[in-house]
């Protein structure tokens, strides 16, 4: 507002707030956060009056910003001094387990109570997982859960709807192939981290079920490159051919589970599922297609290893991945938990930055069988 006596103009602010709690978010948003030790930011947090709310948070991922990608243990244990109970807390801890390989305090190598795999889906390295759709594969112990899709022939895309659908066309799969039976989750993103393969924390899950979120194309290469090495497989991310294969189940319906969105098969704002507009189911939440994957429609988008293209045309016919055309940019499929049914359609297609991390982007593996 401008002041009639002095002509000076003053701005307010519809909160109450110090330079010292607005400091840390300044200096990340003014790309300075590097000057600023994490001694320095703490200081500047424990003097700044505690507030909930918006500026709680912004106070708190002002600090995380600034210490996340840090190779300094002491970085992270300033943010837990501050923040015990932050919503980074856990990532923390297993940073500094990563960087100095120290037993931290209420941390736990495995998965949070309430996260480990079903008995369904545990089993001995490398063999078969008795009573997983159509049977699974686990390469480790910490790994995704596998299931096999089979050889045989398939019409991607429908000439009914989006101009980046068609042309419908024949796609022949010569040989089966393994694809993630759910979307990597937290605690599998996190078992990466814990061994130097990922450098990312992404988005903050309270419970390791959840799939991992919030990580751009080439933070799935990295974690892809991590299990290739620990396995001795070739992980990758599917082919968007073999992925809307695999979503499909075999069908050629708008969904694996018919041509209507129904009432609880997915996760999407009007899925009519618990998790409708709030977040992200944990994986396995609904009932599996005839191939034996959870969620490959709605709850996150998912990456392929495809470069962008306006239409279908000049695709590969055999299944492989398209490796021409815009690939700055990386096509995702399957929809997500905030937006509408027509997004989870089987054959709706996305596109992103690939460097561009987003929250609602995740991803599932795949690896050929020899």
């Amino acid at each position: 507002m401008v002041s009639p006596a002095s002509g000076q103009v003053t701005v307010s602010f519809p909160f109450a707030t110090t330079w010292s709690l607005w400091l840390p978010l300044c200096a990340v948003l003014l790309g300075g956060a590097g000057t600023l030790s994490a001694g320095t930011l703490l200081a500047q947090v424990e003097s700044a009056p505690r507030k909930g709310g918006d500026i709680g948070f912004w106070e708190e991922l002002a600090f995380w910003e600034t210490v996340k990608d840090s190779t300094d243990p002491a970085e992270f244990r300033a943010y837990l001094a501050a923040y015990p109970n932050g919503r980074f807390a856990r990532l923390a801890q297993m940073r500094i387990k990563a960087l100095t390989g120290e037993a931290v305090p209420g941390s736990d190598e495995a998965a949070p109570a309430g996260t480990q795999p079903s008995a369904n889906e545990s089993g001995p390295k490398g063999g078969q997982t008795p009573g997983a759709p159509g049977g699974g594969v686990r390469d480790c112990d910490v790994c995704p859960l596998m299931v096999e899709v089979p050889a045989g022939t398939y019409l991607m895309g429908s000439d009914h709807t989006r101009p980046d659908e068609k042309p419908r066309h024949e796609v022949r799969f010569a040989s089966p192939f393994l694809i993630g039976a759910y979307e990597v989750t937290a605690a599998e993103w996190d078992a990466c981290l814990r061994e130097g393969g990922c450098r990312v924390s992404p988005q903050a899950a309270p419970d390791g079920r959840l799939p991992a979120s919030n990580l751009s194309w080439d933070d799935a290469q990295a974690y892809v490159a991590w299990l290739s090495k620990k396995t001795g497989h070739a992980y990758r991310l599917p082919s968007e051919a073999e992925w809307e294969y695999a979503a499909s189940g075999g069908k050629t319906t708008t969904y694996w589970w018919g041509n209507a969105v129904g009432k609880g098969n997915a996760n999407c704002s009007d899925c009519g599922s618990t998790w409708d507009g709030r977040g992200p189911a944990p994986v396995g939440s609904f009932k599996p297609n005839p191939f034996g994957l959870f969620d490959a429609n709605g709850n996150l988008w998912e990456w392929t290893m495809d470069c962008s293209n306006p239409s279908y045309k000049g695709a590969p016919a055999d299944g492989s991945p398209w490796l021409r055309g815009d690939c700055i940019t990386r096509v995702l499929r399957g929809g997500c938990w905030n937006l509408g049914s027509d997004y989870m359609r089987t054959t709706r297609r996305q596109a992103y930055d690939r460097d561009v991390r987003y929250y609602l982007h995740g991803f599932r593996v795949a690896r050929s069988l020899p």
